[in-house]
């Protein structure tokens, strides 16, 4: 059996990664065999005992989930665990894969046009946050029914039930989306938003945090009732969470960098933090695999 390590090198001025494959008493380094980077074990000895005797920190060295080329379906890491390289990507380049993203990216894009159609009426300042209507009404129920769509197909991908919320908190701690943090440049007084902060499975009975999502079940189910839960500041937190599960599951394949998003309704202020052994490791072949996210061991 194979074993994939990153072994990662600071300096103090710069961090440098390599890939080390490492099965019983041999060690490759970058993945492959090769005359200069395999090591065999000395006699009687462990491989990893041999490579900190040869001068290798062992405390560098942090074991892989994945293989070369494995990823999680529909899902985004970096290939690396300098901070700039989150969200990372998707290796899926598929047609099917490309045609989902450009289909999500239209609808966020018509989501968009019609909360810049409200904020043109209703200037989107705090003191107008409770305002509410049905135009707002209807861009939370469509933003939070593409959340729920690519809840649903992502658990899916992932061979998981997605029936209900219980079910689609699941995918908070794997792709990190407490973590995500967005601005928007054209209404640079409001206050960043991390629609998913406080997203967490509940415990002792407590109730998820999701105030948007809560809404939009209100205003969905019972309009006559709960009709002031159509807020405008719902609205801004559920086309944002759309735009975040975007980055989540295709990263910089979907989402500009910062100089380039500098004009774009939505700036990705914070992202994920990527342990090294979360990382998605570069195939060392063109060669591909889907694993599913094994959640029952989260």
């Amino acid at each position: 059996m194979t074993d994939y390590y990153v072994q990662v090198i600071d300096d103090g001025m710069s961090i440098v990664e390599q890939f080390w494959a490492v099965e019983e008493g041999v060690a490759h380094c970058g993945i492959t065999p090769s005359s200069l980077g395999t090591h065999h074990a000395d006699p009687g000895e462990d491989i990893m005992a041999t490579l900190r005797k040869r001068g290798f920190p062992l405390e560098g060295f942090h074991k892989l989930s994945l293989g070369p080329g494995q990823y999680f379906p529909r899902m985004a890491r970096p290939s690396s665990t300098q901070p700039e390289c989150s969200p990372g990507r998707n290796p899926d380049q598929s047609t099917a894969a490309r045609n989902t993203r450009t289909i999500s990216t239209g609808q966020l894009h018509a989501l968009i046009r019609e909360l810049q159609q409200i904020c043109r009426v209703v200037h989107p300042i705090e003191h107008n946050f409770s305002v509410y209507g049905h135009e707002i009404r209807n861009i939370i129920v469509i933003a939070c029914t593409e959340v729920e769509a690519q809840w649903k197909n992502i658990l899916a991908a992932n061979g998981q039930k997605a029936d209900d919320r219980g079910d689609y908190v699941k995918l908070s701690s794997p792709m990190k989306l407490r973590e995500y943090r967005v601005a928007l440049p054209w209404y640079p007084w409001i206050e960043p938003i991390a629609p998913f902060e406080k997203w967490m499975p509940p415990k002792h009975g407590e109730k998820q945090c999701l105030p948007w999502y809560d809404a939009y079940n209100a205003v969905k189910h019972d309009r006559e009732k709960k009709f002031a839960e159509a807020k405008l500041i719902h609205a801004l937190e559920a086309v944002t969470g759309c735009f975040v599960m975007l980055c989540a599951q295709y990263g910089w394949d979907f989402v500009r960098r910062a100089d380039a998003a500098a004009d774009a309704f939505f700036l990705l202020l914070d992202v994920p933090h990527w342990g090294p052994s979360e990382i998605y490791v570069p195939p060392y072949d063109t060669t591909l695999q889907a694993r599913p996210y094994p959640f029952g061991s989260s």
